[in-house]
C-alpha cells in the first residue's frame, strides 16, 4: 500500500471552518520537508513555499502552503496512535524480514523539547529493528522515570513472532518480560543493581561454573585503532530458588559477557550479566547482546548528529512527539533505500536538491 493510502486512514476531526488546508496535504508536506532536512515548523513552511510545484504533483494543495503556526496546530492536533499506525505501517510494509529479528528498545531524551521544567523534557522510547536499521514504533512520556511503562506500551503494539527484544537494566521488570512473552517474542535484558537479589544470584551461579568445561562459551576478538578487545560470552540454564522463580517465571537462561580490553599495554576487565527467555546458545547470545548497541549507534546518534533532534525547540509535547515520529520514519526510509550509495546526511541533501530523488525515496 502506498504512502498516501496509509496516510488516508488518519481522520480529520477539524470543524469545516478550519479546513482551509487539506489534512493529508499538511502531513505529506511535513514528511517530505523533514526528509529534505527541515527541523521545525518554520523550515517546513519554507520547504513548502519553495517546493509547491513538486508537492502539487502528488497532492492538491488547493490553497497553497499554510503558515508555520497553522502547520504546527494541525500536526499537534493529530491523534498520536493513528499517526503512528499510518506512518510506521507504511515503513513496515517496505521492511524485509529474514530469520530471527533483534528488536532493541531504548529511550532518548529530546533535550530541547520541554516547557517550564527542563527535567520534564520529552522522553521517546523507540523500537529499533537492528537487521533492517529501521525504527518500528515509538512511545513517549514527559520524563525518563516513566520509561518502563512506555516500553511496555511499545512492546504491546509490536508483532514479536520470531523476534528477540533487547533492553537495558532499567527494564529488568517482571511485567516487561511478561509483555514480551505474551507477544510471542523472546527477551535479553541486562541485569544491574536495580534488581539486587536476582543480579547477585546470577553472578554466584556463574562464579560456581567458571571451571566447568561444559559451560556454553563463545569468544570474540576485535582489533583496531591500537586496541584489542576479547569478549567471552557464557550462557547457562537458569536455576532459581523458589522465591525467585515465582517472581521471574519467564527467565530461562543467564548470560555473562566478560570483556578484556587492552590499550597501549594497559588491560581493563569488566563483566555484564543478562537474563533471557532463550535456550542456551552462546554464539547466538553474543550476537544479540552486541546487536543491542545498534539502537545507540544507528538510531540515537544519527538523530542527534544528522537530524539535530536535541536542538529541536518545541515546548508542546505532542508536537515534539509527532516531529520525533517523522524523524524516525524518514531515517528508516533513507536506510531502506538501496538505489544510491551515500551517507544518510548525503541522501537528505539530495532529497532537498533533487525533486526526482525525493520522489524516488518516498514512492520508490
Amino acid at each position: 500500500m502506498s504512502l498516501l493510502k496509509h496516510l488516508e486512514i488518519i481522520t480529520d476531526h477539524r470543524n469545516d471552518i478550519n479546513k482551509k488546508h487539506d489534512l493529508i496535504d499538511v502531513i505529506f508536506l511535513t514528511l517530505a520537508a523533514v526528509l529534505s532536512g527541515a527541523d521545525g515548523w518554520k523550515s517546513i513552511q519554507q520547504f513548502g513555499d519553495l517546493q509547491l510545484e513538486w508537492l502539487r504533483q502528488h497532492r492538491g494543495f488547493a490553497n497553497g502552503i499554510p503558515r508555520r503556526h497553522c502547520i504546527a496546530t494541525i500536526i499537534k492536533a493529530l491523534d498520536t496512535q493513528v499517526l503512528l499506525k499510518a506512518v510506521f505501517g507504511w515503513i513496515n510494509d517496505q521492511r524485509k524480514q529474514q530469520g530471527k529479528q533483534v528488536i532493541a528498545l531504548d529511550g532518548k531524551t529530546m533535550r530541547g523539547a520541554w516547557r517550564d521544567d527542563a527535567s520534564k523534557a520529552l522522553h521517546v522510547v523507540s523500537a529499533f529493528d537492528v537487521g533492517n536499521g529501521v525504527a518500528l514504533y515509538q512511545g513517549s512520556s514527559d520524563s525518563k522515570g516513566h520509561e518502563g511503562d512506555v516500553a511496555r506500551q511499545v512492546i504491546a503494539a509490536l508483532t514479536l513472532d520470531n523476534a528477540v527484544v533487547t533492553l537495558d537494566a532499567l527494564h529488568c521488570q517482571a511485567d516487561t518480560m511478561k509483555a514480551v512473552i505474551k507477544g510471542k517474542g523472546d527477551f535479553v535484558i541486562q541485569l544491574k543493581g536495580n534488581q539486587p537479589t536476582l543480579s547477585q544470584h546470577v553472578k554466584t551461579c556463574f562464579a560456581e561454573q567458571y571451571e566447568n568445561p561444559e559451560l556454553a562459551t563463545f569468544e570474540q576478538i576485535n582489533r583496531g585503532h591500537g586496541r584489542e578487545e576479547k569478549r567471552t560470552v557464557m550462557q547457562m540454564k537458569a536455576k532459581l530458588p523458589k522465591e525467585l522463580k515465582q517472581k521471574w517465571p519467564h527467565v530461562q537462561t543467564f548470560i555473562e559477557v566478560a570483556s578484556e580490553r587492552c590499550v597501549k599495554n594497559t588491560t581493563a576487565c569488566s563483566s555484564r550479566w543478562y537474563a533471557s527467555s532463550l535456550p542456551v546458545n552462546a554464539e547466538q547470545a553474543a550476537g544479540i547482546v552486541r546487536d543491542h548497541w545498534a539502537v545507540e549507534n544507528q538510531l540515537h546518534w544519527v538523530l542527534d548528529v544528522v537530524f539535530r533532534e536535541d536542538e529541536l525547540k518545541i515546548g508542546d509535547p505532542t508536537g515534539a512527539t509527532h516531529l520525533a515520529l517523522f524523524n524516525r520514519a524518514c531515517l528508516s526510509l533513507i536506510r531502506q533505500h538501496m538505489g544510491k550509495k551515500d551517507s544518510i546526511a548525503g541522501k537528505r541533501r539530495a532529497a532537498l536538491w533533487s525533486p526526482e530523488f525525493r520522489t524516488e525515496l518516498l514512492f520508490g
